[in-house]
């Protein structure tokens, strides 16, 4: 029998839809579905013989898909690096792939079973761009999602059932261009209607959850470019450097860091490179490197406190 929760962990798990609510930005519709696996996972709700929860993460690139999947690993286990597997699918696009997931003699276990002993069986999965993978692989994945377990090639069983697993996949990504003006569920039908038609059915129907990601509008984006300014910002108070963004940033930051094809995915990097050639130029004319942060010639100043 599992125990119940304590006031303290209850309050931890009750927790985690305000603690996503505010960093996944543009897809309110998502939070709702994701939510309530996790917390049947953490209560002890889940069929102890399957993974804790299953999710399908579908829509296009840069729209939060992995982002959500790192923040869930960061609330419920602290450390991402450690219990966060992540498998990049189109590294296992051949038969001959298998080997490099679960070994390749009876003397390893491949990276599946590396990065089980790094999580302590433990943690999140996180199958990317799972369309890529071949028949094989996929038939691993319907393994692990079945049974909550895996073989890999020393003859060591891999227990997967403390795991929650998450496959991504950009199905469909270009034809919601042609669909942005229609209503959520119209745009919903039809993504996982073509996730139908090209993943295996018995893959799809093994999923406790089908999520479609909507492209991020203007508004959306420009929240998500103050929350990675903010988050710079910080980090270069925490040196000294007492900056605060001036009329244009936000929108430079936007033009820079969203593309068709990569969404907002290069957003934290534009901001750091930004904000970062911003002091460096302060300080190496010889000038004080706090103030307002202004748009100069497509890049960005100082102007001194």
């Amino acid at each position: 029998m599992t125990p119940a929760p304590s006031a303290v962990n209850l309050a931890h798990i009750q927790g985690l839809r305000p603690f996503l609510d505010e960093r996944i930005i543009g897809q309110e519709h998502v939070i709702p579905k994701v939510v309530p696996i996790v917390q049947n996972g953490e209560l002890g709700l889940a069929d102890p013989k399957r993974p804790k929860g299953t999710f399908l993460l579908l829509g296009p690139t840069g729209v939060g898909k992995t982002e959500i999947t790192l923040l869930i690993t960061e609330y419920i286990y602290q450390d991402v690096q450690k219990h966060c597997i992540r498998l990049d699918m189109s590294e296992y696009q051949n038969q001959e792939s298998l080997g490099l997931l679960l070994g390749k003699d009876n003397s390893s276990r491949g990276n599946l079973g590396r990065f089980y002993d790094r999580a302590e069986g433990r943690g999140v999965i996180l199958f990317d761009e799972i369309e890529k993978a071949h028949p094989r692989v996929l038939d691993i994945f319907l393994q692990v999602l079945d049974a909550g377990r895996i073989t890999v090639a020393n003859g060591d069983t891999l227990n997967l059932c403390n795991f929650y697993i998450v496959a991504t996949s950009n199905i469909g990504a270009d034809a919601l261009m042609e669909l942005k003006n229609s209503p959520m569920a119209t745009v919903e039908r039809f993504i996982e209607d073509l996730a139908a038609a090209e993943l295996r059915p018995e893959v799809l129907a093994r999923f406790n959850v089908r999520c479609v990601f909507q492209k991020l509008g203007y508004a959306a984006q420009k929240k998500i470019a103050a929350i990675m300014l903010g988050k710079e910002l910080k980090l270069l108070r925490e040196k000294g450097y007492q900056l605060e963004a001036g009329e244009g940033v936000l929108e430079l930051l936007v033009s820079q860091g969203v593309e068709p094809r990569l969404g907002v995915r290069r957003m934290r990097a534009t901001a750091e490179t930004l904000c970062r050639h911003a002091v460096r130029e302060a300080l190496m004319a010889g000038q004080p490197a706090s103030g307002t942060l202004r748009v100069q010639h497509g890049s960005l100043a100082i102007t001194p406190a």
